[in-house]
């Protein structure tokens, strides 16, 4: 085995074990499951998921963020959200959850897929049991997402939707800064409107209102939250 196939492997074996799917393997285990996944590097803007994809993949995400949208009949995106590594995409039927309807996947940085068969799936869960209970646990904390995110839609003003977005886009995404926190996901007005269920100009307008109020920055589609804790105090309805 040549040196950059070793590389290769050791990246591919380490990032398997990164991932909360495969916790509580052992070596051999990740090993083995290595040899039954493929790999692919995807650069910033390419498509690692689309409704024309074959219905018999399912793409682990391992390293990098993407952002799941949709396509409107007149042609226009429509942001879902952003993801991070970790996430399963793909053809989940086999798991107890369909395949994200009409969506797409972009790549929003340098990212790492690993991609599986339903059928290779299978075969891992029958031989390791604890990737089933690895994923009864992911699929819970996805469902307890979208529960919360029907009743911020349902009951939550604007103000309260985009606080609670910010602060979980900084939980995921945050990067340390002199003047607070920086949101490491470039995100344009429409796309930040479409998550949290308003329109651009309503949204805008809250932006401003935040800024004012010393909340946050905003600078090229990259937001800095200056105050955490009154942002957080406005997505819980404490603070107006």
């Amino acid at each position: 085995m040549s040196l950059a196939v070793r590389r290769s492997w050791s990246e591919k074996v380490g990032l398997l074990r990164e991932l909360e799917l495969f916790a509580g393997l052992s070596e051999a285990d990740i090993e083995a499951i290595g040899h039954a996944t493929t790999m692919t590097h995807c650069q910033p803007g390419q498509l690692i998921l689309s409704p024309d994809d074959p219905p018999d993949r399912i793409h682990i995400l391992k390293r990098g963020r993407v952002r799941v949208y949709r396509v409107t009949p007149d042609g226009k995106q429509l942001t879902l959200d952003i993801y991070e590594r970790g996430t399963i995409l793909g053809d989940m039927r086999l798991i107890g959850q369909d395949r994200i309807a009409e969506a797409y996947a972009e790549a929003l940085d340098e990212a790492i897929v690993c991609t599986i068969t339903p059928d290779e799936l299978r075969r891992l869960i029958e031989r390791y049991p604890v990737i089933a209970v690895n994923i009864i646990s992911h699929l819970s904390r996805r469902l307890q997402e979208a529960e919360r995110e029907l009743e911020s839609m349902a009951y939550q003003r604007v103000g309260q939707r985009l606080a609670r977005k910010l602060i979980d886009l900084a939980e995921r995404f945050g990067i340390p800064t002199g003047r607070g926190t920086l949101i490491g996901a470039r995100l344009t007005q429409q796309e930040l409107a479409e998550m949290i269920g308003t329109t651009r100009e309503t949204l805008a307008h809250t932006l401003s209102d935040f800024r004012r109020r010393g909340l946050l920055e905003t600078l090229r589609q990259q937001v800095i939250i200056r105050d955490a804790e009154r942002l957080a105090g406005i997505a819980d309805g404490d603070l107006d």
